[in-house]
């Protein structure tokens, strides 16, 4: 089954709020807080595919206050 993210800026509570009682009804879609804390590591052993993932997160965390992502499970 494919599954999605919402990923939301801490500081934006009420579009969590809001996201977690709208998508409470689509199982594919999981809302959570941004767990990361401290500056974001440049490089390191996160595989390109990952990182490329996480540098959209990035960006869209700073410029938007979300992000929304596909999860790859098997």
């Amino acid at each position: 089954m494919r599954r999605f993210r919402f990923i939301v800026a801490r500081e934006n509570a009420h579009l969590y709020e809001y996201l977690v009682r709208a998508m409470a009804e689509v199982p594919e879609v999981e809302v959570i807080l941004d767990r990361r804390v401290g500056p974001r590591r440049r490089g390191g052993g996160t595989p390109p595919d990952e990182r490329r993932v996480n540098t959209r997160v990035d960006e869209g965390l700073r410029e938007f206050g979300w992000a929304f992502a596909k999860i790859d499970r098997d």
